[in-house]
């Protein structure tokens, strides 16, 4: 009886070492390829700081993002029909009784780059007030259309900055012509033998009603009176006097 009781307790044991033996390793692998991962990958954005994680000194950097140079602009070839080039006034509020910038917006509807000479042949323009009626023209003003030469191109538009003197303007542009009042005004302007712009609308503020702007910048520090700390030292540091 003792014998057989000796034989089942070792046959149990072996079954325990059994038991405890590791999976097979094809079917560990299967599993765990079939388990997604339950917390994402971090995703990192320009490069990569150093720091004192576990395993991120044997990551490497993570270049930062360069955006791709912009492409040259098309080189002329030949010159403008004033037929194919588009001008678009761009306008500001300003101030009455002195010059007015105006910028004028030029490109090409079909030619993809070519040279264009302003001039007062080529360029027209004028100042209308808010009834629609003419202040200044550049037909009867010729001579303030400067004459220059600039490369136009169809994919980007150019300026082009001009000043009209502020006054207002009749046949032979005679230089007694007063100011343009404040108010609100429209200025249109075209290429000679092409389409007009659409009338931009512009305001000129009275100068007597323009408020001055606060300084920009931190506030400058109160110093104290030198005068005063200089006495204040003296009579510190001063040996008291003796009889």
């Amino acid at each position: 009886m003792v014998a057989v009781t000796a034989v089942l307790l070792l046959v149990a044991g072996v079954d325990l070492v059994r038991d405890d033996d590791p999976a097979p390793t094809g079917a560990t692998a299967t599993q765990v390829a079939a388990t997604p991962t339950s917390t994402p990958s971090a995703v990192v954005v320009g490069p990569r700081k150093a720091g004192k994680g576990r395993g991120r000194k044997n990551q490497p950097p993570v270049p930062a993002y360069t955006p791709p140079p912009a492409p040259e602009p098309a080189e002329p070839d030949g010159v403008c029909t004033d037929s194919d080039v588009i001008v678009e006034p761009v306008m500001e509020t300003e101030l009455a009784g002195r010059p007015v910038l105006v910028t004028l917006g030029l490109r090409t509807r079909d030619a993809e780059a070519c040279t264009w000479t302003i001039s007062r042949d080529s360029l027209a323009y004028k100042i209308t007030d808010a009834d629609g009626d003419d202040v200044w023209s550049s037909a009867e003003c010729p001579a303030q259309v400067p004459q220059d030469e600039v490369v136009v191109r169809r994919d980007l538009v150019g300026s082009y900055r001009l000043a009209w003197n502020g006054r207002l303007s009749s046949r032979d542009c005679p230089g007694t012509m007063g100011h343009a009042d404040p108010g609100d005004y429209g200025v249109q302007a075209a290429a000679i033998g092409g389409e007009p712009s659409e009338v931009v609308p512009f305001t000129l503020t009275d100068p007597a009603e323009v408020v001055p702007q606060e300084p920009v910048g931190p506030p400058v520090p109160e110093t104290e009176d030198r005068g005063k700390k200089g006495k204040k030292g003296k009579g510190k540091n001063k040996p008291a006097a003796t009889g």
